[in-house]
């Protein structure tokens, strides 16, 4: 009979540990649905986007480099925790873009120059000479192109306390190559219009909108590129899914990145989630429908801010059919 106590009384002891586990991690959820209530402002910071953009409007190229034949361009980085590695992609990005407004090829390895040189906020290598090809009617022809740090600045923002801007002016070292580039674009920053395109894309999905970035996405075209597994999948990528339970019935999907889809589902509207839990809103991913209708994204190498990624994740666990998302377990 004591034993039969004994049971009984840790039984109960079971079930209110289980009921306390189950509110804990209740309000757990809430507590991070409230305190990502809005992705873009969680931090009070401004974002990246918004600090370039100021930036570019703020500096113009002053007379004496503009009379020099240089031309300016901006480039920034958030994607690792580390500013000279932000430094030395942002600084690519910039030159990068040089590039493409002078439509020229690059000849030098650029990242293993900056790499064995970094750039820095804090001792900052201010000058790069790398080689270029030019295309003319018979052959290439190489031609010296010479880079100029004039701004290189860390500054905490939204996507990361790592984030850096810079600003970059460039030329042809000498006169004759120059005028062999006939036609010059000056474009000061495209990875800043790519930047607003996904930003936009991502306010959208966190307002449980789809339909705009269908649209800024082009996914009613023809694809570029039809992707063969998740592992080739980049921001921006889309996708169906089938609702198991009416296999002939396709839900909407788009991929963001670090293995996690925005899509449409039968019951619960538009949710954010990992690739195998769509199994909880009775949907599976179809790996044959993978297409690119827009592909800037993966030109210019964007990646989602993981930092966005994971409120998204928080914003949207309570759609989860009991189940809370990794990231509210760490």
């Amino acid at each position: 009979m004591k034993i039969l106590k004994i049971a009984f009384i840790c039984i109960i002891i079971l079930n209110i540990s289980c009921v306390l586990l189950a509110q804990e991690q209740k309000y757990d959820r809430k507590y991070f649905e409230r305190k990502y209530r809005n992705c873009w402002k969680s931090r009070g910071q401004i974002t990246l986007l918004d600090t370039v953009a100021r930036a570019i409007e703020k500096n113009k190229i002053d007379d004496f480099h503009k009379q020099h034949d240089f031309i300016q361009t901006f480039g920034c980085s958030y994607e690792e925790d580390d500013i000279e590695q932000n430094s030395i992609r942002a600084v690519y990005r910039a030159v990068i873009q040089s590039i493409r407004n002078r439509h020229v090829e690059l000849r030098d390895d650029l990242i293993s120059i900056l790499t064995q040189n970094p750039p820095r906020p804090d001792n900052l290598m201010r000058e790069y000479s790398i080689y270029t090809n030019i295309k003319s009617e018979t052959e290439k022809k190489s031609a010296r192109y010479e880079i100029k740090i004039l701004d290189l600045i860390a500054v905490p923002t939204i996507e990361s306390k790592y984030s850096v801007w810079t600003r970059v002016v460039t030329r042809f070292a000498y006169k004759d190559d120059y005028n062999k580039v006939k036609e010059i674009d000056y474009e000061e920053s495209e990875f800043i219009q790519v930047m607003a395109k996904a930003q936009e894309i991502l306010t959208e999905i966190e307002h449980h909108h789809i339909s705009d970035p269908k649209k800024i996405l082009n996914t009613e075209t023809v694809a570029d590129v039809y992707p063969t597994g998740i592992k080739d999948l980049t921001f921006g990528d889309s996708m169906n899914l089938f609702d198991y339970n009416r296999m002939d019935k396709n839900y909407f999907g788009i991929y963001l990145g670090k293995g996690i889809i925005a899509c449409e589902t039968p019951d619960d509207g538009v949710v954010v989630c990992k690739f195998g839990e769509e199994r909880l809103f009775g949907l599976l991913t179809d790996t044959n429908s993978f297409r690119r209708t827009t592909t800037i994204f993966k030109e210019l190498n964007y990646q989602a801010p993981e930092v966005i990624l994971e409120c998204l994740l928080a914003r949207f666990s309570s759609k989860k059919p009991d189940y809370i998302s990794d990231f509210l377990d760490d």
